[in-house]
């Protein structure tokens, strides 16, 4: 299938990893120990991603959860070229600012809460942008991951070359700034409806209007700083701030349609993003 993985290169991928799942190669047989016997539990219907954040994550080395996911992070963020796996901005350096990604939400499928090709490596507002929000028409039940080809209704990150789905363009000067993202693709048009038609007009405000981008900006950089959950008021004013952000953006388009949703029958296409 054009514009999707083959099976020599995600079994590549798959051998590439098991080398590198700890950062330091003694802990590395352990790790897969400990990831299998996760994942085994995972298969019967438990949500286990919980559990490998917080082994032993007071420890400083060793194999710990924290320790294992930054190993991830590492090796999957290298194979998205250390960009977010859905906007294609530059990854921060910081773990909490590159969220690890589940492409079918864990809430609703989590027999895949640890399953290789369902993980990806995403920014911050990529991430919590799409939440939890079910993509596809997959049965919740289902007993094993789709193979690559299933994923006709929506991109998958790990799954789709970026390029053979969606462009983007970013130009900027000193004072003004300008994104675009276009869909070609059904998988890729998706993405920009769902997805990226809100992060590039948040960032198109943010960055045309430097206070707001400044106070974005300070408000993230904090967040950033510390593991999600331990600044809930912070993050439910970050959460209002996106809503009524997100409701201004809608009332100012130049139709009267909102930025997140597929394009009415009616409408002029939408393929750009605003």
């Amino acid at each position: 299938m054009k514009g999707c993985l083959d099976e020599i290169e995600q079994q590549r991928q798959c051998a590439q990893y098991q080398l590198q799942a700890h950062e330091v190669e003694g802990n590395n047989d352990e790790t897969l120990r400990f990831l299998r016997d996760l994942y085994a539990r995972s298969r019967r219907g438990e949500d286990v991603w919980d559990e490998l954040s917080n082994y032993q994550k007071s420890r400083k080395s060793g194999v710990t959860g924290p320790l294992i996911k930054n190993a991830f992070r590492r090796f999957v963020g290298a194979l998205q070229g250390n960009r977010c796996c859905y906007c294609r901005r530059w990854l921060l350096n910081i773990a909490h600012a590159k969220p690890i990604e589940h492409v079918l939400p864990r809430n609703s499928y989590p027999q895949f809460s640890l399953q290789f090709w369902n993980l990806a490596v995403a920014c911050f507002d990529c991430n919590q942008l799409k939440k939890e929000a079910v993509w596809g028409s997959f049965l919740p039940d289902l007993p094993e991951y789709p193979c690559a080809t299933a994923f006709t209704e929506f991109f998958h990150p790990r799954f789709h070359p970026y390029a053979d789905h969606v462009s983007f363009e970013r130009r900027e000067t000193n004072h003004v700034s300008h994104v675009t993202y276009t869909g070609h693709t059904p998988q890729g048009e998706h993405l920009c409806s769902e997805l990226l038609y809100i992060i590039a007009a948040r960032e198109n405000l943010y960055r045309n209007n430097p206070s707001l981008a400044e106070a974005v900006a300070t408000l993230q950089d904090f967040q950033e700083q510390h593991p999600e959950g331990d600044l809930p008021a912070l993050e439910a004013f970050r959460s209002s701030l996106n809503d009524s952000l997100q409701c201004q953006l809608d009332d100012s388009g130049l139709d009267e349609w909102p930025l997140k949703g597929p394009e009415p029958e009616t409408r002029p296409s939408r393929r750009h993003a605003r």
